[in-house]
């Protein structure tokens, strides 16, 4: 390969520092990014499902009640007992047991409310967005943190060795 040859991974969109996968690999990893791929799809149609349930909740109270804070609480808790059964079974497909992953499931839940709601907070009152556009706002910026979280910390995958 001569020194005018380095250009052509370059050509093609390649990084020509990033090594190449080794043939023996590329089976395994193709696979995992697969897998990868597959289950952010399922966590992408679940969490857009969820998210419809919690906002209509959330405009539901808010237009009742006028408070935030208890239209937050009233859709988390609506949502979450929706969305826990199906992320554990159907997302990441998890045979673990309830009393190690409900706790964890749990914190994240409330962390992400308590972040949802100083967003909502926030945005509604140094933007021109309204309280049902903020929340909308801040929730989808959560969104990956989300994944990334549960698959990482909650849900965690130790693939078998055999594999």
């Amino acid at each position: 390969m001569g020194p005018g040859d380095m250009n052509i991974p370059a050509q093609h969109g390649l990084d020509p520092r990033t090594p190449p996968v080794p043939p023996a690999s590329r089976p395994r990893y193709l696979r995992e990014s697969m897998r990868t791929h597959v289950v952010l799809l399922r966590f992408c149609a679940l969490s857009f499902t969820t998210a419809i349930l919690d906002n209509l909740v959330f405009y539901i109270v808010f237009r009742a009640t006028g408070t935030i804070l208890g239209a937050q609480i009233a859709a988390r808790v609506v949502s979450v007992s929706f969305n826990y059964r199906f992320v554990r079974s159907t997302v990441f497909c998890s045979d673990k047991g309830h009393h190690k992953l409900l706790p964890r499931y749990l914190a994240l839940v409330v962390a992400n409310a308590l972040l949802s709601y100083a967003g909502i907070r926030l945005l509604s009152g140094f933007t021109p967005l309204s309280v049902i556009a903020s929340k909308i706002v801040s929730e989808t910026l959560l969104f990956l943190a989300n994944f990334a979280v549960q698959r990482a910390f909650i849900f965690t995958h130790r693939p078998n060795p055999a594999n």
